[in-house]
């Protein structure tokens, strides 16, 4: 079967300051739009996406709420701890453990690990920008079988681009 990932790095976020911690930032009015577009551009895609697993930060929680918008049916959103500031091999671990049910799914995280993902799943090094999506392919039964290297690059969006 045919299994699509969105890799989206959450959209531009406000600056940290001595009130709010990193944890906290909110997105920026520039996020906000970033998102609203990366919205628009993932409903028009041919699947239906399945489920969101998501950073618990206010930033990516944000982001999320703003691209599901168009978005039907809507994605079941699952938060999911292990994407606040992972390391490489804690997102290989928690794409391996995804909920086989899911064809379709994003996962809302933050840089450098989202970009260390999509070079390791497509062997290709790109910029990841805040509000960057990468649509990845594999033929694969489940979420486990998705080893490095292994998908195909589908197409790369970052919010402003033409859809």
């Amino acid at each position: 079967m045919v299994r699509n990932i969105l890799l989206i790095r959450h959209a531009e976020a406000q600056f940290q300051s001595e009130t709010n911690s990193d944890f906290d930032r909110k997105l920026s009015h520039n996020g906000e739009n970033q998102a609203i577009m990366l919205g628009q551009y993932i409903n028009q895609l041919p699947f239906t996406l399945n489920a969101v697993y998501t950073s618990p930060s206010k930033r990516t929680l944000q982001t999320v709420m703003h691209f599901i918008k168009p978005l039907e049916p809507k994605p079941r959103i699952m938060d999911a701890e292990e994407l606040y500031e992972p390391t490489l091999n804690v997102l290989k671990a928690a794409l391996a453990r995804f909920d086989n049910q899911f064809e379709n799914l994003a996962i809302v995280a933050h840089n450098p690990a989202m970009a260390g993902l999509f070079t390791h799943l497509c062997s290709e090094i790109r910029n990841y920008s805040p509000g960057t999506c990468a649509w990845l392919s594999i033929e694969a039964d489940t979420w486990e079988e998705v080893t490095g290297g292994a998908c195909e690059l589908k197409d790369f969006y970052v919010p402003g681009m033409e859809i």
